[in-house]
């Protein structure tokens, strides 16, 4: 069973800015609002996630994956 201590070092250890992904959406001139229609969220909840404050969703990183032909693992990990 994780503890509260255990998932803060979660968060802190997996929960960072995505800065592969946003290189590879900004270098496809893609905006976040394209990327939030394409994952069903709001702008501002893709602009959360992708600066590491929210976790993406299994099927939200194959849906951008595909979206910006790139490899999960090459934008998320």
């Amino acid at each position: 069973m994780i503890t509260k201590a255990d998932k803060k070092d979660l968060k802190i250890e997996y929960l960072f800015p995505k800065k592969k992904l946003r290189s590879a959406r900004l270098a496809r001139e893609v905006t976040t609002k394209q990327m939030a229609d394409a994952i069903g969220v709001s702008r501002e909840q893709y602009e959360k996630k992708e600066a590491g404050k929210f976790p993406f969703n299994d099927y939200e990183m194959i849906v951008i994956s595909k979206k910006l032909e790139e490899k999960v693992m090459d934008l998320f990990f």
